[in-house]
C-alpha cells in the first residue's frame, strides 16, 4: 500500500458533505499547506493540478450525503490522478452505496462473529485471568454480547461499562435495559452509567466541529479551566 499510491488521503466525511471543505482537506494533504483560497473553483484547479499524473488513494469515510449532484461535484474535481487511482467511500446507507459505486459493487461488510465479539468485549470487560473467578458474570456478559449485532464499537463500550460493577445485578441490569431496543442507542449506555462530573465533561466535547481533532493536553486543560476535572 505504502509504495503502490504516490498519495494516500483519508477524508473523515460524516453528515456534513460540503465539497468545497473536502476539497480543501484534500488539498492540504497533498501539498502539506491549506489552500488559502476561499474560491472554489481556484481550490478545484488546485486539487487537479496537483494530483496530475499521480496515482491516488482518496478514502472518503462515513459518508451520508445523499445527493447525487454534490458527489459528482466531488468526483469532478479527482479525475486527474493517473490510472490506477481510487476512491473508496465508505458509509452505513444503501443508498449512498447505490450513488457512489462505479465499476463495482458495494462491499457489505459484516459484523464480528460471535467469539471475536466476545473476545473484544471480554477484554474490556475482565482483567487478565478476572473472568476464570466469575463465572456468573461470563455468563451474563456472552448474553449481553449476543445483544452487540457483531459491532465492535458496542461490545468495547459495553465492555468498559461493565469493568466496574462487581455485582451480578449490576450486569443484569445492563443485560435487560430497555434502550437495547436498538443497537447504537446501547452507547448510550455507556454515558448514562458515567458520572455526573464525566457526562459533564463529554458534552464540553460537543462545543467543537465534528471530527475536530484535539490534543490530549488541549482538551484536559480546557476541562480543568472550567472546573470540570477535580
Amino acid at each position: 500500500m505504502q509504495k503502490h499510491f504516490d498519495v494516500k488521503i483519508w477524508i473523515c466525511v460524516s453528515d456534513d458533505f460540503n465539497v468545497k471543505r473536502l476539497l480543501e482537506e484534500i488539498f492540504e494533504v497533498v501539498t502539506k499547506r491549506p489552500s488559502g483560497n476561499n474560491n472554489l473553483d481556484v481550490i478545484q484547479d488546485g486539487v487537479k493540478e496537483n494530483l496530475k499524473e499521480k496515482k491516488f488513494l482518496l478514502v472518503l469515510d462515513d459518508v451520508w450525503c445523499e445527493k447525487k449532484d454534490e458527489w459528482n461535484r466531488l468526483k469532478n474535481s479527482l479525475t486527474s490522478g493517473t490510472k490506477g487511482s481510487s476512491i473508496i467511500v465508505t458509509t452505513r446507507l444503501k443508498k449512498v452505496a447505490s450513488i457512489t459505486k462505479t465499476i463495482s459493487e458495494p462491499y457489505h461488510l459484516g459484523g464480528l462473529s460471535p467469539d471475536d465479539c466476545w473476545s473484544l468485549f471480554r477484554s474490556y470487560a475482565f482483567d487478565v485471568g478476572r473472568e476464570l473467578e466469575k463465572p456468573n458474570l461470563v455468563r451474563i456478559g456472552r448474553e449481553i454480547v449476543s445483544k452487540c449485532g457483531g459491532l465492535p464499537l458496542a461490545a468495547k463500550a459495553l465492555g468498559s461499562l461493565v469493568r466496574s460493577k462487581e455485582e451480578e445485578n449490576q450486569w443484569e441490569q445492563v443485560r435487560d435495559s430497555e434502550i437495547w431496543e436498538l443497537i447504537l442507542p446501547a452507547l448510550r449506555l455507556s454515558y448514562n452509567n458515567l458520572s455526573s462530573r464525566a457526562r459533564q465533561s463529554f458534552a464540553y466535547c460537543s462545543l467543537f466541529p465534528k471530527d475536530y481533532e484535539m490534543s490530549k493536553e488541549e482538551i484536559v486543560h480546557l476541562w480543568m479551566a472550567n472546573d470540570l476535572l477535580i
